[in-house]
């Protein structure tokens, strides 16, 4: 039978066999490879080992066959938060010098040390590594103002435009510098960070840890630690909820991205409240920015808490720590209690006049 073979697949295999039967009346096996370096260079040629993102890096790899013989190479490139592959490339030849080149773009988000790493190897089992390092200094973007953000996102702008965030909160002090991502418009020069904790950097206090009170309510700007003292604050985050793009006041229907119901599918409400909106009872006016309404136990705030919990046991003063400068927590965390829940609505103004003991042998019979 026939067999048609290529030339260069021939000159492989010869190379290979002389590389791996040398000459001689000894079988010992002989010294081929000698990985003479790495080198890397910009995308000029110049030698260096300072690069920035989005630059092209050329490695070449030299080394010397002994005698004639076959090699391949093949690395990787190993950086903080990226990595690269160096494909495999084979060399064959007589007795002499090699090199073997190539060329990787450093992601725009690459920063820091990296390691280039090459692996020679021949047929003889001859295995040979050597690494090179190169620094990637980060891009540093500036601000532009969200003036600049609405040129591309014009939707968007016009409805931050509408919210309390404008315009002491503007697109980058949650986004980071813009400079880049205008330039490049690449999504990896800007900051997505749908942490609490940032949200907690303008609607916090006191990183999150304990809830301030005084005249009997909740003092404002402490919406992240009211999350954190309730289990929501384990499972959800702000953006769970909020759209921070859109006004609550102004496009409630977007700002508000889920209903408690998403949540809370199988929770059943009686007592001919299915038609109150969760936020009345559990989210009620327990905090007091400007001005309070009412007397009594039906004083009423001037904005919602974010602590949806109601201890139906407890009293008026039990929500707060001695002294009412600060909330009580207990094992379950932070409480709202009757007063707040029910009395607001429950004052003959809004809904039928019921007393504080009124609400609380009825209360535990909503859900």
């Amino acid at each position: 039978m026939k067999h048609n073979h290529s030339p260069l697949l021939l000159i492989i295999l010869l190379f290979a066999g002389i590389a791996c039967f040398p000459s001689g009346a000894s079988a010992a096996p002989v010294h081929l490879l000698d990985f003479t370096g790495i080198t890397i260079t910009d995308n000029l040629g110049v030698p260096t080992t300072e690069f920035g993102p989005g630059n092209v890096v050329n490695i070449e790899a030299a080394f010397t066959l002994s005698r004639p013989g076959i090699a391949w190479l093949r690395g990787t490139v190993i950086g903080t938060n990226w990595s690269a592959e160096l494909p495999l490339k084979f060399r064959f030849g007589l007795k002499g010098d090699y090199k073997a080149a190539w060329a990787i773009t450093i992601p725009i988000t690459a920063t820091g040390l990296t390691q280039v790493e090459i692996t020679l190897v021949n047929p003889l089992q001859e295995r040979v590594i050597r690494s090179a390092f190169f620094t990637v200094t980060p891009i540093q973007a500036a601000y532009v103002g969200s003036d600049a953000c609405s040129l591309c996102h014009p939707d968007v702008f016009a409805a931050w435009k509408q919210t309390l965030h404008n315009p002491f909160a503007g697109c980058e002090v949650c986004h980071g510098p813009g400079s880049e991502h205008i330039l490049t418009q690449s999504p990896q020069f800007i900051v997505i960070n749908k942490t609490s904790q940032l949200c907690g950097q303008c609607h916090g206090q006191n990183n999150g840890q304990g809830i301030a009170a005084g005249n009997g309510f909740i003092k404002p700007q402490q919406q992240y630690n009211e999350l954190q003292a309730t289990r929501h604050g384990a499972a959800l985050v702000c953006v769970t909820c909020h759209n921070p793009h859109y006004s609550i006041s102004a496009a409630p229907a977007k700002a508000i991205k889920v209903n408690c119901r998403e949540c809370h599918a199988n929770k059943n409400v009686d007592l001919l409240m299915e038609n109150v909106a969760c936020v009345e009872c559990h989210m009620p006016y327990a905090v007091l920015k400007t001005q309070s309404t009412g007397a009594g136990p039906y004083r009423k705030g001037d904005e919602r808490t974010h602590i949806v919990r109601i201890k139906t046991e407890a009293n008026p003063q039990d929500m707060f720590m001695p002294g009412g400068t600060a909330l009580h927590e207990d094992a379950l965390g932070a409480f709202i209690t009757d007063n707040f829940a029910c009395l607001g609505c429950h004052n003959g103004v809004i809904a039928r006049f019921e007393t504080f003991e009124d609400v609380r042998k009825t209360s535990t019979l909503i859900h």
